[in-house]
């Protein structure tokens, strides 16, 4: 029996899907249950899409997947409990670490914006 060839959009498709897994546990350190979870989200998402064919449709789905994982890299800081309610945060050479100005510049314009549809809509005068 001679195995099937792999294709170049197949074995893009394949690597994509290590990458994530890989990704998945270096971000998710020890917690086997998140690794767990979502490993079986991607075989689910990947499995959904098995049988397409399509090479633009394929290149969107590899698209996602590079998006999914540079999320998970950069944004995901795990919490690790050391005990009487204190965690210490699993951050890696990937996190991306910022300031919170643009966080404290939108809350403030979401308060201003608030006030003005709860006297306008609520009878308000």
């Amino acid at each position: 029996m001679s195995a099937v060839p792999l294709t170049p959009s197949r074995q893009a498709v394949l690597s994509a899907y290590r990458m994530l897994l890989r990704t998945q546990r270096e971000v998710f350190g020890e917690d086997l249950r998140t690794i767990q979870a979502a490993r079986k989200e991607t075989r689910a998402r990947f499995m959904q899409n098995k049988d397409e064919s399509n090479v633009d449709v394929i290149e969107e789905k590899l698209k996602t997947a590079d998006q999914i994982a540079s999320l998970l890299r950069r944004n995901v800081v795990q919490g690790v409990s050391e005990g009487e309610g204190t965690f210490k945060l699993r951050i890696t050479k990937d996190t991306e670490l910022g300031d919170n100005d643009s966080i404290k510049l939108a809350k403030g314009s979401h308060r201003k914006n608030r006030k003005k549809v709860a006297a306008g809509c609520c009878g308000g005068h």
